[in-house]
């Protein structure tokens, strides 16, 4: 069975704050929060895949940093590889568009586990916080 590609974008703000946002209900795994991102295309780096896909969903110009590595998850009798990295704002002045989530909202790190957020019980979480309490 193939795996399918995927990238989330943990965006992390000047106040070290981190963009998640929520699912719509039609879509697989609805209403779960999520680092934003999506399937890699064909001739596409996965650190293209993760700016392309934030610019698609949230309308956001971002600059990805650091790769804090990747899990393998079944879903619905497929199985996805999600490779995460962190990124930041071009310009921080800038606001996100939801095209594709219902919510989005900047969060604290310690404010992670009052969302419905599967991320978060994942392998990355650990250097992402490294990350996040750097000076």
């Amino acid at each position: 069975m193939d795996i399918v590609e995927a990238v989330g974008v943990a965006i992390i703000n000047k106040e070290k704050q981190v963009l998640i946002a929520k699912r719509k209900e039609d879509k697989p795994m609805p209403n779960k929060w999520e680092f934003p991102g999506g399937k890699l295309e064909e001739d596409e780096s996965l650190e293209e895949c993760g700016v392309r896909e934030i610019k698609e969903e949230l309308d956001l110009d971002v600059v990805i940093d650091s790769y804090l590595g990747a899990e393998d998850i079944h879903y619905r009798n497929r199985d996805f590889r999600l490779h995460l990295y962190t990124a930041h704002l071009k310009d921080e002045e800038q606001n996100y568009v939801l095209h594709e989530h219902s919510e989005a909202v900047w969060v604290e790190f310690s404010e992670f586990g009052l969302y419905d957020f599967p991320a978060y019980k994942l392998s990355f979480i650990k250097p992402l916080l490294k990350i996040l309490q750097k000076d």
